[in-house]
Order: structure tokens, then sequence, then C-alpha cells
């Protein structure tokens, strides 16, 4: 699960190596023919029903048409793909000669792979097995890309010919669940696609040190350092903020410029940032043949001791009981980054907090005069301070002391953005009634909310959690009984009511879904409807063991709706001609022995699956989108069909 520091050291000797290489021929005295392009390659999942999915991403590699084939990302990293779900990570840059790569080889390594899913409600660790019931290691699989839109590397400026490839692990077509056993057994498929346009609309977090900035063009470079990653350099990387960019930096907030001017004060090489960004394509169209790259923009950035330094330790997961200056966290993550070591932890941990830690709210720039009392029942936290690691010795974090505010060992919690889930009760000015299910998919009944009320009368009740939504315009479609789901963090601790402060407020149209089926064995009819416009799946058929809609931790059987979902593929977002589309709705076939095929064109695709259908059924079906229940339409950003 965590690499030695023997191997963490072999990596950034080499990760070095490959900067050094990158900075001499990537950053300056170009010529027209270097034949040299960048790849930018980010790691995003489509969510299942897990805790934690800790596994290794080895590398990636593309063949080229000609069959040669060039490494893109070649340092292992341990990434938790739950954390994933609503982000993509910039993984790396790598570099290719120019010509036009059809298909990605992607390696994954499941030998020390720490899976945990929910079981009654609590995250238990699984055992984790390959498709034949024995132990899974190594795993190496192909992905063709689109025929219509490979991957081209121009033979032009390195720098100006930058190409992103999203990669994309599906957790719920890669992996089934039995929770008859003890512990619940996971048995792990993977199915990963790869485009050069992301099938979704997710911020992509661009993490590592500081190397420079530059007021007058309100930028600063980082060195690439994904995931918990605190030694390899995996490429550099320019971000570009704006007046509305949102900086948290040592626990301060700025706004705009000053936030660059902030970071501009900040020690290079020492100070780790995250930056959450979109991705933009550019076009540069003075070069023949003209070339895109493209820049990430800043919408928020978190870093300096509020994300992490040389002195504390992170602590992270839903606080589900208070007493005092003590949070109880459930599904947390240590994180001893002095060690890059992290661990998802199955028991409860604790925090201790107090007047002197410094508290900030990811992503707000309102939310900014926060104490200790500002963290209640109910929210996501992130939290830096001194650890107390577990007798096992095995480096795993139990609690953490974030009290204080010494220079060595500053105390601190972000509050993150929390998403409740919940049929509304009733609406007034500028707040609404929810019935709570679940936070962060969650149950409710994981929460003790002794404390979070002004009396101990009105301490949060679920039957009635008041939401603040002031400035909000509510979902014309909210009415009552009906679902809604919403963003936000909560009220301060002994304030209730409001319970909660509401970002965003959604309805079941606005919040993404998936459709996940299962046959019990590979059939080759598992569609009623299958033309270049739409398709359903063909809920008669025998083999049918589960058909679910998912909106969230919702969950329906497609079997009590009136009729099977059609399924339609979602528009690609505007983009400006000769330059790839942001987003672009993408679908596949296959699986990982004998390879997954990515289209980005529907008919195409249905056309491809009628033909491979008459020879090998499929086993399985996902599908993530946004659902409009009052046409029964399910609106696909990525259709997978497991072979």
């Amino acid at each position: 699960m965590h690499p030695s520091f023997s191997q963490h050291a072999r990596r950034a000797f080499a990760a070095l190596l490959c900067t050094a290489a990158f900075l001499a021929s990537g950053c300056h005295n170009y010529n027209y023919n270097s034949g040299i392009a960048n790849v930018w390659v980010t790691v995003t999942d489509e969510p299942g029903d897990f805790a934690s999915y800790v596994i290794n991403i080895d590398s990636i590699t593309l063949t080229r048409t000609d069959g040669y084939v060039a490494s893109v990302m070649y340092f292992p990293e341990t990434v938790d793909f739950v954390k994933l779900s609503n982000v993509a990570e910039l993984w790396g840059t790598g570099q290719v000669p120019y010509g036009t790569y059809v298909q990605a080889s992607i390696t994954l390594d499941y030998t020390y792979a720490a899976i945990s899913v929910f079981k009654n409600g609590q995250p238990q660790k699984a055992n984790v097995v390959g498709p034949n019931g024995g132990p899974i290691t190594t795993v190496t699989f192909n992905v063709n890309l689109d025929p219509a839109n490979p991957l081209v590397a121009l033979n032009s400026f390195a720098g100006t010919a930058a190409v992103r490839l999203a990669v994309d692990l599906n957790l719920a077509a890669s992996s089934s669940i039995n929770l008859a056993t003890n512990p619940a057994t996971v048995t792990v498929n993977p199915y990963m696609t790869a485009a050069l346009s992301a099938a979704d609309e997710k911020l992509v977090r661009v993490r590592g040190p500081l190397i420079n900035s530059s007021l007058n063009l309100d930028t600063f470079t980082v060195y690439l350092r994904p995931f918990y990653d605190e030694y390899n350099n995996l490429g550099t990387v320019t971000l570009f903020n704006d007046a509305n960019t949102i900086t948290t930096l040592n626990g301060i907030t700025y706004v705009g410029n000053a936030g660059v001017n902030a970071i501009s004060q900040a020690s290079a090489g020492t100070t780790i940032v995250a930056a959450y960004t979109t991705y933009e394509p550019t076009l540069t169209p003075t070069l023949i043949p003209p070339v895109t790259a493209g820049i990430f923009h800043t919408k928020y950035l978190i870093g300096g001791s509020t994300l992490e330094d040389f002195f504390t330790q992170g602590l992270g997961g839903e606080v589900v009981a208070r007493n005092g200056d003590t949070l109880t966290l459930r599904g947390s993550t240590g994180f001893y980054n002095q060690a890059a070591l992290f661990f998802f932890n199955d028991t409860d941990t604790q925090v201790t907090i107090g007047p002197k830690t410094k508290v900030t709210a990811d992503g707000s720039s309102v939310y900014t005069n926060l104490d200790y009392q500002s963290i209640s029942v109910g929210q996501h936290i992130e939290a830096r301070g001194v650890a107390t690691f577990s007798p096992s010795g095995n480096g795993s974090i139990i609690a953490l002391d974030a009290s204080s505010t010494s220079p060595t060992a500053p105390g601190s919690v972000r509050l993150l953005p929390t998403s409740l889930w919940g049929t509304l009760v009733g609406t007034g000015t500028g707040q609404l009634t929810l019935n709570l299910s679940s936070i962060d998919d969650y149950p409710v009944s994981n929460y003790n909310f002794a404390g979070n009320g002004a009396t101990a009368a009105t301490n949060s009740n679920p039957a009635a959690y008041v939401v603040n939504t002031a400035g909000l315009t509510l979902p014309p479609s909210l009415s009552p009984g009906g679902p809604v789901w919403i963003d936000g963090i909560t009220a301060p601790f002994g304030s209730a009511p409001p319970d909660f402060i509401a970002y965003d407020v959604n309805a079941e149209s606005g919040v993404p879904a998936s459709l996940e089926v299962t046959w019990s064995s590979a059939t080759k009819t598992p569609f009623s409807t299958l033309s270049g416009a739409a398709m359903a799946i063909d809920l008669g058929n025998a083999s049918v063991t589960s058909a679910l809609l998912r909106v969230g931790p919702e969950s329906v059987d497609l079997h009590t709706l009136p009729a099977s979902p059609q399924i339609v593929p979602r528009p690609a977002s505007a983009t400006t001609s000769g330059l790839p589309p942001v987003f672009a709705p993408l679908f596949a076939v296959g699986n990982a022995l004998n390879g997954i095929n990515c289209y980005g064109v529907f008919a195409t695709y249905t056309q491809t699956l009628t033909s491979t259908l008459a020879g090998t059924g499929a086993v399985q079906f996902q599908a993530s989108g946004l659902y409009d229940r009052s046409t029964n339409t399910f609106n696909a950003n990525s259709i997978n069909v497991v072979l």
C-alpha cells in the first residue's frame, strides 16, 4: 500500500532526471521541428459503493499507429480513488515523439490494495480478490482511443503542442461486492477509459511545491507532486488566477491578485499548494499547422500550513460526534507526510481542537471569521496537528491534536463542502426543512448531534433539519416529499437552528446519477432499444440480477419505474473551431482481458455494440449522467458495457 523510502528515493532521483530533461527541452530554444508534444495526464473515477479504494496506479504508455510505444507516466502513485469522485487529479506531464497515438496501456497494482465498503452503514475493510477468486496483483490492460479522435502529437513547438489525456477508473464497472461474507469480499476486474476530453465537468486538482510567481501575469508555477507524493517532481505547470480566485494560504484567505501576492512571498520549493482548476484548451494559430495547448485556471487554492507542512500530520473525515473540544471522525484518512504514508481508518479516530485552532472553509471568501466553535457534527473536515500513531507500529494515525499555534506545529482545520440528501419537508423565507437521510453517503444514524443546538431542545433533528438558503434560488421542481440534495457547511457548534448553511440546492434532475445493471450470465440481448439516437435496458431479460438508478445515495430499482429509462448522450460543451471541447461524452465497451474500446460518437458506438454483442455477451452496464424523472430520460456523460 505504501512505497518504501528506498523506492521513493529511486523514484525521486529518476524524476529529477526527467524534470531536468523536461526543463531543458520544454522551456527554451524550441524549433518548429522539435517533434515533441507534452501530454497532461489527469485521473478521476466514476464512484461505486466504497468508503476507500486504495491501489497503486503504476504507468501509462501510448502506442503509435506504427507500433512505437512511448512511456507517458512511469512513476507509481498510491491513490485513494474514492477521493477522486468529485475531482480529477493532474498526475503529471509526459513527453512523446510526434505522430498519431491510438492506444493507451495502463498498469494498476492491487498487491497491497486497501478497499473498504459500507456494511450496515459502517466502513469495513474488504477481502480483495481477482476474477477467479484468488489474489490479485498487477493488471495491465489496453484502452483503445476513439478512432475518430486519436492523440495527435504534432511536429512543432513542444510547449505549445500539449494534449490532455483524461483517464477514468470506473469503480462500479471494475468491482463487484459481496456483503454476505465476513469481511465483505470485493472481486476486481478493472475497467478504465481514456480520451482527449473529459467525460465530466469536474475541477482538476493540481498539487505541488511552488517554483515562482508573476504578479503582472497573475500566475504562479509549481512542480507536480500529485496525490500524496512527497518526493517526485512529475513536470511543471503554470497556473492562472483571476479577480475571483480564492486563495487560502497559512490560514489566511485572499481574493484575486492578492492571492498571487501572498504566494510570491511564500518559500519556494517547500510551500505545497493544491489548486482546484478548470482546464481550458487554447489555440496557437500562428504556428503551421495550428496546435492546441491549454491553461489550468485556478478557481480556489489551498496552501502552506493550511494544506500541509513538515511539522504536522493530517487527519480528515466525517465529524460524527463532538464532546467539548474532542471531535470523533468516521471514515477518516491519516496522512503522515514526512514518510509519505496515508491510511484509511475503518475505526473511529479523534481530533482535539481549541481556541487557538485556525479554521478555514475551502473555496469560500465569505466564511472567513471562523474559529474552533465553527466545527459541528455533520461537517467533513481536514485537520493538521500533532499525531498519535497506532501502537501497531504501521504508521497509521489514530488521533490528532490540532489545538496549538506553535510555530513548529500549528493546528488547523479546513471545512470541506459537505453533501446532504433527504426529502423536503417544507420551505420558508431563506430556509428549508429537510428530512435528512444521509451526509456524504453516511446514513444519518451514524451521527450524534448532541451539542449542535443552542439548547438541548434545539439540537439538530434529522427529521426536521433546518438549512439556511439565504441568497439562493431554489429549483422550481422541489416539492414537499420530494428528494433534495444540498452542498454547504454545517452551522457553528451550539448555534442550531439553522443546522446547515447551503452553497447549492439541487433537485433530482441536477444531481450526478448513474445506471448500474448486472446480468447473471453473459447476455447478447441486454437492450430493448439500441439505435443511433438512444438505448434502453431490457428489464424483461431473465438474466438481470440487479438494475439500479443511483442519484447520490438514493437507490431506485429500475423495475419500479413506469418503463426502462431512455438513455441518450449529453451534448459536448461548446468549443472554438480547432479546439477540443472541455467536456465530451464517452462511450466504451470491452474488458481488461481483451481491451476496452472508446468512442465519442454515439451512433458509431451503438453500431459497434450491435456487432460486438452478436458474438460476446454483456455482464455489466454502467452509465453516468443526469436523470430526468419527468421524461424518464437518462442523459449520459458516459456509457460502459463490460463484456
